[in-house]
């Protein structure tokens, strides 16, 4: 299933498959310059609409992030660790890669080499990330 939350989709695309959503951002890089705050807005938003718990976030198309897109990566982590999911990121270029192992954050996300590996860890573990019944 495709779906999109409002105001995401110049930044990004959302599909659900055996539970976890994929979310693939859709532009090289995302800076100051873009509407950081819209970006947040969307992908908490789903936690709201969504009754998953595991997202992961494939960075393929990604050349550049900014600490701001980073604190919002960090803020949607906390979020569903609070509510029991959990977060991959994957498929990160090099520049992605460096600017969080500059910033110590590495270690703090889990990471995969590719979206169908980051979804084989999270289905093989879904029963530390029980599907949450929806609003």
């Amino acid at each position: 299933m495709i779906f999109a939350p409002p105001g995401s989709t110049t930044h990004f695309s959302c599909t659900e498959q055996d539970g976890v959503v994929v979310v693939t951002f859709v532009r090289q890089q995302l800076t100051d310059e873009d509407n950081i705050e819209q970006l947040g807005e969307s992908l908490y938003l789903l936690l709201e609409r969504d009754a998953q718990s595991r997202i992961v976030l494939d960075l393929s198309h990604l050349d550049y992030v900014t600490s701001a897109v980073l604190g919002k990566f960090i803020t949607l982590h906390r979020r569903l660790h609070r509510q029991g999911g959990a977060l991959m990121l994957c498929s990160m270029q090099p520049n992605v890669t460096e600017t969080l192992r500059s910033s110590h954050l590495l270690d703090y996300f889990q990471t995969a080499e590719s979206v169908e590996t980051a979804k084989a860890v999270l289905v093989s573990r879904s029963s530390e990330f029980p599907m949450r019944k929806q609003r």
